[in-house]
């Protein structure tokens, strides 16, 4: 039976703009300006930095009291709510795979508020595995962790394609497992050359049209 691995932030879900509507309404409610606001995205690193830094860094410049830990909670509470629900086109398309046969696994970095992400945006109806790394304790790209979800799917690995939008989490691993990984652009120019991606995407509906199915 064949597997589509599909990362979650910014591959399945929009992220980055989650996020920046989120430190939009921070910003504000902290009484900053929007300066403020670029800070706090650029801080972020694409989403690839951990929340504990990244709040240590605001705690420090704008010289909040609470620790760090709670601002982190708040976060982790308050920034699904910014999330948008998933594009009708791709439901239906991965609906359509999943007829045709495919089963479809999120893979995902992180902790386990990602499944709050899921639920919220829609995506449990269309997908039939969730794997979440610090739930399982490895992380993407290492290979346990594709692992673990071809196991609750009842498949095998090597009959797996692979959606992503970062490098070395999820391109790397395609690689590394020898099956077609496909970078999600998202605007940006490919500097990584350790891995080659079988395929480049522009956006997600690009990317599920060249999965066979």
């Amino acid at each position: 039976m064949p597997l589509l691995f599909c990362d979650l932030d910014n591959t399945l879900i929009d992220r980055a703009a989650a996020y920046r509507a989120w430190a939009e309404d921070y910003a504000a409610r902290m009484g900053r300006d929007s300066p403020e606001v670029e800070w706090l995205v650029s801080i972020d690193h694409d989403g690839m930095r951990a929340r504990e830094p990244l709040f240590e860094e605001v705690r420090s410049r704008w010289g909040i009291a609470d620790p760090v830990s709670d601002l982190v909670d708040r976060y982790r509470r308050e920034y699904p709510a910014f999330l948008r629900p998933v594009d009708s086109a791709v439901v239906r398309r991965l609906g359509r795979l999943r007829r045709s046969g495919w089963t479809v696994a999120i893979v995902t970095n992180g902790p386990p508020s990602q499944r709050t992400k899921v639920e919220r945006c829609g995506l449990l109806p269309v997908v039939d595995v969730v794997v979440v790394s610090e739930e399982l304790g490895v992380s993407k790209p290492d290979r346990r962790i594709f692992e673990a979800a071809a196991r609750l799917a009842g498949c095998e690995i090597e009959e797996g394609w692979l959606i992503g939008d970062q490098a070395e989490a999820d391109i790397a691993a395609a690689v590394e497992m020898r099956i077609p990984g496909i970078w999600l652009r998202r605007g940006r120019t490919r500097t990584e050359t350790r891995w080659r991606p079988f395929a480049t995407a522009e956006n997600l509906e690009e990317a599920l049209s060249l999965v066979p199915g």
